[in-house]
């Protein structure tokens, strides 16, 4: 079965998402941290900043991997030396 062929500007799209959202949860993380730092004991406001740097660092992830595999579709099928490789055997 073949795998669907994707749009290389879906992907850009995706990965700019991903980037955003991994922007977006770290000024949260920082806005909680900065403005809850007197009102919520220690544990939660470490617990709620470090939900956030998790999804932050996924979203990242997430964005660098869909960079990969773009990089891998716009630079075309990997070249198929015929019998000229150094590891070519001549049939005798």
């Amino acid at each position: 079965m073949q795998q669907p062929q994707l749009d290389p500007r879906q992907l850009r799209k995706r990965a700019m998402i991903f980037y955003f959202a991994a922007g977006v949860n770290l000024l949260m993380a920082f806005w909680v941290w900065s403005a809850a730092g007197g009102k919520t004991g220690s544990t939660t406001l470490l617990l709620i900043t470090l939900v956030f740097l998790v999804f932050a660092g996924l979203n990242y992830y997430m964005a660098r991997r869909i960079g990969k595999y773009l990089r891998q579709l716009t630079s075309g099928p990997p070249s198929v030396s015929g019998a000229t490789g150094p590891n070519a055997k001549v049939n005798e």
